[in-house]
This record gives C-alpha cells, structure tokens and sequence, in this order.
C-alpha cells in the first residue's frame, strides 16, 4: 500500500500481466461485445500465450466482469476526485454530474454496457463496488455540508446519497442509450432537483 504523497511500489510481473489482460480485455470487449470477443484475441493484444489469462480469470465471463469493474472504476474515480475535493463548495453536485458524463465516453467498455449492448450483465452496473465507494463518499459530503448548515438537516444522508447517486447513474445510461438525439438541458434539469431537494433556503 503506498503511503500518501509517494509514488505506488512498482508492480510485480504477474500483477502486471493481469493489468495488461485487463486492460487488452476493456478494450477488445468494450469494441467487440462479449460474444465478438475470445480469449485468445485479449491474450494476443496484451502480448501472453493463449492460456496466460486463464492463470487470473477462471473463465472469459469472470475476465468480463473483472474487466468492467476495472474500467467503471477508472470512469467512477474521476467523479470522485471532486465529491472529495473540499474547496469546491455545494458545486461539486454539479462536477460530479458532468465528469461522470464525460468520463463514461472515455471508458468502452462502461459506455457498452450502460448502452445496454451487453443485456446479460447490466446487472451488475448497480453492484460495482466503485459505485458502492461513491455512495459513501457522497453520504459523507452531504453529512458535513449539513453540519456546516448548507444542506437540509432533516434528510438522512446515507439515503439520499445513495439515491443521487442512482438518479446520476439512471441519467448515464439514458444519454449513453439515446447518444445524439439525449436532450442536451437533461442533466441541468438533474441538478436543477439536486438543488431544490437539498438546498437550504
């Protein structure tokens, strides 16, 4: 574990060969679809035999899954950044809204699946654990910002938290689903209800 401020120890080589695996996989995945993609075009493009991932993945729909988790959490940590980032005030709502919309267009395989071009897994976008860590970390913002008297005191923040954090989550997938033709004042309009529900006036 690295301490803060130093850089992570450097990986070990089977540590950085399932990172390669992993990431050939988000990317053959995230283009390809499950059914498109083997496991020997994922071991092919991280540069390991045929039979190396099966080392770190029992089989290629755990390597799916390990792959997603990986790639929402890399699209997740940038929204996460700001909901920590204390010297941004009640408008971290806001930049964690627009980062994760952002972010979602950067990680394939994430936008795939909340795309809903993989039906048999989508699932499993409520249950990532980058999502449960997001959560959290949205439960203890708006529990200080209420006892900095800026947030409603009457609402329990673990709940409603967890509740902005699916109607963010519901709003990805929606514009991800509809691409050009999502309204463009949609996520506005989101914010617009954060506000109005949270906002002490």
């Amino acid at each position: 574990m690295a301490t803060a401020g130093l850089p992570s120890p450097p990986l070990s080589k089977g540590e950085q060969t399932r990172q390669d695996i992993l990431q050939a996989a988000i990317v053959r995945f995230g283009r390809d679809g499950f059914r498109g993609t083997s496991v020997a075009d994922i071991a092919r493009d991280a540069n390991v035999s045929g039979t190396a991932a099966y080392a770190y993945f029992n089989n290629k729909k755990a390597l799916f899954l390990a792959a997603l988790d990986e790639d929402a959490a890399a699209a997740i940590s940038e929204g996460m950044a700001i909901v920590f980032d204390e010297s941004v005030d009640h408008r971290w709502r806001d930049g964690l809204l627009f980062s994760l919309v952002g972010s979602v267009s950067r990680h394939p395989l994430a936008r795939r699946v909340l795309a809903n071009h993989e039906p048999d897994v989508l699932d499993r976008v409520v249950d990532l654990p980058a999502l449960a860590e997001l959560r959290k970390a949205v439960a203890a913002r708006l529990s200080v910002e209420q006892s900095e008297g800026t947030v409603r005191p009457d609402i329990d923040a673990a709940v409603v938290g967890a509740g902005l954090v699916s109607i963010i989550l519901s709003l990805l997938m929606t514009m991800t689903q509809l691409g050009e033709h999502a309204p463009e004042d949609q996520a506005t309009d989101v914010l617009a209800v954060f506000e109005a529900a949270l906002t002490i006036r």
